[in-house]
This record gives C-alpha cells, sequence and structure tokens, in this order.
C-alpha cells in the first residue's frame, strides 16, 4: 500500500533560502515562498526578478443542493482576474462570469490565519475570506446578469470547529527541488443560499438554502515561461461520508514525485496521501478521461458534461483556462484499504496554459 509521511506544519516554508518540501496537516501559518535561493538554474537572479516569477491563485470548489461549480481568483502580477462557472447539476444549465482587477500591491495573502480576496467591481462583486479566529470561512459574490445569463446571488459560510474539517498544505519540486509549489487545503461543510433571477431567455429562478460540501485550495508556484497543468477536484457525501480529493500533472515531471506531492484523499476528516496519477484523454478532452496510478488506489473514469474556456492575452503574457463539469466512475482506496466507490459522482477538472 501507497504511504507518504505527514508531517507537522513549519512556521515558514523558505529557512534562509532553502524549501521545506512535505505534506503537513494542520494550519499552515503562511503561504509564503519568497527568497528561494537561485531558483532558476542556479543563477543568482536578484529577488525583485525571481519573485516576480511567483503566481498566486484561489480556487473555492462548491457543491451545495442542486449546484456545483467554482470561485477563481487568479493573481499575474501586474493584473489579477476572478472567475466564477457554476451549474445547475439537474437540468445541465451553465452560468459563467469574469472580473478583471487592476494592478494591486497583493491580490492574494500570505496570510493563513486571516485574510481575504476579492473583486470589488459593481457588477461583479466576489470575496473569499478567512478567519480562524473568530471560526469563519465564507464565499459571497453578487453578479449582474444580462440577457443571457441571470443575475445570481451567493453566500456561503463554513466553521472550522464544526467536524470533520480537513486543514493540510503541500510544498512539492516544481519540477527541481531549486524551486516550489506550495498548496493550503480546506475541505469544510458549508451552509448557505444560491439565487438566480428570471432572463428574456429562462423562466428559471431557483433559490436554495441547503447544506453541502467545499474544497478551498489557495496555491503558490515558481512558474516557468510556459506551462501547463491539469488538475481534478471533487468534494461531497457517499454513504454518510463527506469526501474530497485533488489530484493534479504538469507538463514536466517532478523529481521524487513518489515522496513529494500534492495528491490527497480526505474522508470525514482523515487524510489518505495519494501517489502520482496519470490523467489521459483517449478520445479529446470532450470525451471520457482516464486516470489511474501504478500503487492500485486510483482507477477513475471522469465524463465531462460541459466546459467553460476562457483566454486572456497581456503583451507577451497568455493565460488559458478550461473548466470542465462532470461526473466520475470508479474507485480510490483509502489508507486503510477501504474501497472509496464513486458513481455518476460529481466534480471539476481544470486544464490550463500559461505563458509568461
Amino acid at each position: 500500500m501507497y504511504t507518504r509521511e505527514i508531517k507537522t506544519p513549519p512556521e515558514k516554508i523558505i529557512h534562509n533560502g532553502k524549501i521545506e518540501f512535505g505534506t503537513f496537516q494542520g494550519l499552515l501559518p503562511r503561504l509564503d515562498i519568497r527568497g528561494v535561493r537561485a531558483p532558476f538554474a542556479g543563477f543568482p537572479f536578484p529577488t525583485v526578478i525571481t519573485n516576480f516569477r511567483i503566481q498566486s491563485s484561489i480556487m473555492f470548489l462548491f457543491n451545495i443542493g442542486s449546484f456545483i461549480g467554482t470561485v477563481d481568483f487568479f493573481d499575474h502580477k501586474v493584473f489579477g482576474f476572478a472567475d466564477v462557472v457554476f451549474w445547475n447539476k439537474e437540468t445541465g444549465r451553465k452560468c459563467a462570469y469574469r472580473s478583471f482587477m487592476g494592478p494591486r500591491r497583493r491580490f492574494i495573502p500570505h496570510n493563513m490565519s486571516t485574510g481575504f480576496c476579492a473583486s470589488f467591481n459593481k457588477k461583479r462583486y466576489i470575496r473569499i475570506s478567512w478567519d480562524h479566529q473568530r471560526d469563519r470561512l465564507s464565499m459571497i459574490f453578487n453578479l449582474k446578469g444580462d440577457s443571457s445569463r441571470p443575475s445570481a446571488q451567493a453566500a456561503f459560510i463554513a466553521r472550522y470547529s464544526e467536524s470533520p474539517v480537513c486543514e493540510l498544505a503541500t510544498v512539492v519540486p516544481a519540477p527541481s527541488k531549486r524551486r516550489c509549489s506550495a498548496t493550503y487545503l480546506a475541505s469544510p461543510k458549508i451552509h448557505g443560499t444560491i439565487s438566480l433571477e428570471k432572463t428574456k431567455l429562462s423562466e428559471e429562478c431557483t433559490q436554495a438554502d441547503f447544506d453541502g460540501t467545499a474544497l478551498l485550495r489557495i496555491n503558490r508556484a515558481y512558474y516557468n515561461l510556459h506551462s501547463i497543468s491539469e488538475f481534478i477536484v471533487a468534494s461531497g457525501q457517499i454513504d454518510g461520508k463527506k469526501f474530497s480529493f485533488q489530484m493534479f500533472t504538469t507538463q514536466e515531471n517532478a523529481v521524487d514525485s513518489d515522496n513529494i506531492n500534492g495528491n490527497i484523499l480526505c474522508v470525514n476528516g482523515i487524510c489518505t496521501p495519494l501517489p502520482p496519477v496519470t490523467i489521459t484523454h483517449p478520445f479529446g478532452l470532450s470525451k471520457k478521461w482516464v486516470i489511474q496510478d501504478f500503487e492500485n488506489m486510483v482507477d477513475l473514469t471522469f465524463t465531462p458534461v460541459s466546459d467553460n474556456r476562457r483566454d486572456i492575452s497581456f503583451f507577451v503574457m497568455k493565460s488559458q483556462l478550461r473548466t470542465v463539469f462532470g461526473t466520475f466512475e470508479g474507485v480510490i482506496k483509502t489508507k486503510d484499504g477501504e474501497d472509496i466507490v464513486l458513481h455518476n459522482f460529481e466534480g471539476i477538472a481544470k486544464n490550463q496554459l500559461l505563458r509568461l
């Protein structure tokens, strides 16, 4: 059976220019990877240059009532943007919104104990905030629609003290041990409301007030000039157990990925480190995906139902993000040998290309 050491979170990820790699369970005080010594080809570039190559993102996956979707923030240093896309699981209807954010000192905070990230656009107010001292994690959006998209409002809240909540962090090579990608994860229960207003093209006017599940993912990484990454996430309930996972691949294989990777399964607050996986699309991105490992712990397929593609170009910078809603079939094994069987289980896949 595959296993990986889970450690106590360090006070700092970077110590005297060196990186603390590993998987850490509990609250990581700061998600800060600045100050790595000579991260690019061993050449001592000035810190202001190497720090500029750090990109940050937040993803909030929610699965509540009839709705599943993601709220994403991206920090590209000179600008940022927020992306909201969600689906009605019963009708398959998609709603997608975007908000551009101009230059700021910092879009995504380093402090994991308390902080927030927000778009204050009058037509696209979006906010994710967390505060461990107040025992609160929340996500709010208020999005103005048009003739084809409804105006949408949502407010979700979670309590860190409400069991079971799994908090952990992974710091992995990206792809060599000179650089790193650091990710904070939390998988709380949520309670909230989401409402859609009528449009000229649809009479649908839905309001929901439900309990559900969520997955908060905050990432910082030293990016290559050209990178392609792909990951799958899901959160929900199976047989009364709260269940969530994250698995990802990149175009460049990280060194020592058997011992250091970011693939994680959480069942009722108990974490199972997962081995490296291979994600393939033998029939194309719009057809069935195959997710497997070499340790017989992951054997899944992902069938896309609907997708949303966003392209951004800014001078030489280019970003392409494809968010896919679909269903999982197959089996994931916990560290105790229990088989978690997925049948028509909703989740999200993301395919991203970034050129700096």
